[in-house]
């Protein structure tokens, strides 16, 4: 899950700036999307696991407490969720945080044998903004090195645990990535400041935390309760039908812990078949999306 609100429309450049505010992300005689697609989606998944719950215990001990709540994320949330995608012959991305896929190997690396992109959340869930340069740094490069050793890659985006620093976007263009996707700032990608990272924006709307992420005690404090399945279903498909009409990017954000309960894994079985029967929405890793946007748009 992450936090991060700070990243806005000034990360991009002026000319892009304006095309933001004025709602138009692309040149009018561009095609944003490859092979005439109408819009674009990419289902993003953090595999944060009981990683999230010890993180959140350094604020508040009482967290750490039921750190075991995330291992059924691993164990049970994400066979269900390759699953889902298996189905319907789509690829998606999970953003790991490196103490996780160390304490995970095996189930990481199903992931990436199944086709699916691991990406960068970190080494530990510790919010950067929390950390003194130097640990930041190392923890970085400390998550790079264990996909390296455990995947034989490295991840080419990164999303943060929650917040950035000013260095943060420096490690990430240092590591050679092509993208971020920690933004709220719009619905499209852009260019940040840098002209070589692409960003890839999400939003709470479409997060499954802010309608599932229920402990009972200690609460979060944004904890709404538990919202009914259909009434998130009838959310994101509205929100996604909005974005289709826009041809915009719909980058819902879930984590396996909370949507792979059963009846939540159903919802996103009939999202993903919504999306994808308007037969013109691609749906795509943020690689792809970040690759294409690279290549194609700006």
């Amino acid at each position: 899950m992450t936090n991060d609100t700070t990243v806005a429309t000034d990360g991009s450049t002026g000319e892009q700036r304006d095309l933001i505010d004025e709602g138009v992300p692309w040149e009018t005689d561009q095609d944003p999307w490859p092979d005439d697609y109408q819009a674009a989606a990419t289902f993003t998944f953090d595999l944060d696991a009981g990683e999230l719950w010890r993180a959140a215990g350094s604020v508040d001990p009482e967290f750490a407490r039921i750190s075991y709540r995330g291992e059924y994320g691993p164990k049970v949330g994400v066979p269900r969720i390759l699953d889902v995608f298996d189905r319907h012959d789509a690829q998606c991305t999970f953003f790991v945080p490196g103490k996780v896929a160390a304490d995970w190997p095996a189930v990481v690396q199903r992931i990436h044998a199944a086709g699916h992109e691991i990406a960068h959340h970190g080494y530990t869930h510790d919010s950067p903004r929390n950390m003194p340069p130097e640990r930041e740094e190392r923890e970085f490069k400390q998550a790079l090195d264990l996909f390296d050793d455990l995947l034989g890659e490295t991840p080419t985006g990164y999303r943060t645990p929650g917040g950035t620093t000013d260095q943060t976007m420096e490690l990430v263009l240092a590591a050679g990535m092509t993208y971020d996707a920690s933004s709220q700032a719009t619905d499209v990608p852009y260019l940040r400041d840098s002209g070589d990272l692409v960003e890839i924006p999400n939003c709470y709307l479409l997060d499954d935390f802010v309608y599932w992420g229920y402990n009972m005690s200690p609460a979060f404090e944004f904890q709404a309760g538990i919202t009914p399945v259909q009434q998130v279903f009838e959310a994101w498909r509205a929100e996604f039908e909005g974005l289709y009409d826009r041809r915009r990017l719909f980058v819902p954000t879930m984590h396996p812990q909370v949507v792979g309960r059963a009846s939540r894994v159903d919802m996103l079985d009939r999202l993903l078949e919504r999306v994808l029967a308007t037969d013109d929405t691609w749906v795509g890793t943020c690689a792809d999306v970040a690759s294409h946007w690279h290549e194609s748009v700006v």
